[in-house]
């Protein structure tokens, strides 16, 4: 993608390709959608509580699950671009921010992102995009 950096792989699960901010929670993700903005759910696994929020989002990544995983699957129906088992991320909840470890060995993070940073996801690759 022209004038984005590869941030992180994971597994493609629903393919499609999705721009937007990051948000951790369903509630965050109906809110920031109801104002217009197209945004990407971040989970470490998904739920049935979640499901509003995938409605709305644009794309969805999860760190843990695979093409079989309840996120996924729920992508696929909903025809959303999905990221399922995206092993070097870290989702910290209380801080609202993901870490991206490409080398886990490392001592520091090679990216954090916040909410609201907006990324590019495509599904069917597997690949995070910074904007």
């Amino acid at each position: 993608m022209e004038g984005k950096q590869l941030l992180a792989r994971g597994m493609g699960a629903s393919p499609g390709q999705a721009t937007g901010a990051i948000v951790f929670r369903s509630e965050d993700a109906i809110a920031l959608a109801a104002t217009g903005k197209p945004v990407i759910l971040v989970r470490i696994e998904t739920t049935s509580e979640d499901v509003p929020g995938m409605q709305v989002a644009a794309g969805i990544i999860t760190t843990r699950g695979g093409l079989t995983g309840d996120g996924a699957i729920v992508a696929r129906s909903l025809g959303k671009p999905c990221i399922a088992w995206c092993g070097p991320i870290r989702v910290d909840y209380a801080s609202d921010s993901l870490t991206i470890w490409r080398d886990s060995t490392a001592e520091q993070a090679d990216v954090v992102l916040k909410k609201g940073d907006v990324i590019t996801i495509d599904g069917g690759r597997g690949e995070i995009w910074g904007v």
